[in-house]
């Protein structure tokens, strides 16, 4: 289990470190698609408090310790922050599609890892989350162009 341990907390300061960047993504978008991207990233962001919590949560269950703080966090995490005060929404898209990508081949590794332990619940988890990741990229892809 310390394996399915150590990828869910990976995911969690990934999911939180996400979460901050959409932020300003969200705050920060300029152009004439300001209201649709200041929209989508919001409901990105939601999703993805969601995704960290969940991971914290299912470290819990498994006997784990969760990162607590936000030094832990930016040490381990793999997702970068953005530090710019200005974006296009295509940028934006793009630097998001990235970011799924990555976030993708966690949580399939993830599912591989769980269904080897005879995990259930991560796994299921993690394959939902796959679903969810694969169409959003195949809409950030069809956006895109």
């Amino acid at each position: 289990m310390s394996n399915i341990i150590d990828q869910l907390k990976q995911i969690q300061a990934d999911a939180q470190v996400f979460y901050i960047k959409v932020h300003n993504y969200h705050w920060n978008v300029k152009g004439m698609d300001f209201h649709p991207t200041h929209e989508a990233t919001q409901e990105i962001y939601e999703n993805f408090a969601g995704v960290f919590d969940d991971m914290a949560e299912r470290v819990l269950q498994l006997g784990g310790v969760p990162y607590i703080t936000l030094a832990e966090i930016l040490k381990v995490a793999k997702i970068k922050e953005e530090s710019a005060h200005s974006f296009r929404s295509e940028a934006i898209a793009k630097a998001i599609l990235s970011d799924y990508e990555y976030f993708l081949g966690a949580f399939s590794a993830l599912s591989k890892s769980a269904d080897e332990a005879g995990d259930k619940v991560t796994a299921a988890y993690a394959d939902d989350k796959c679903a969810q990741l694969q169409k959003s990229i195949w809409m950030l892809k069809a956006q895109l162009g």
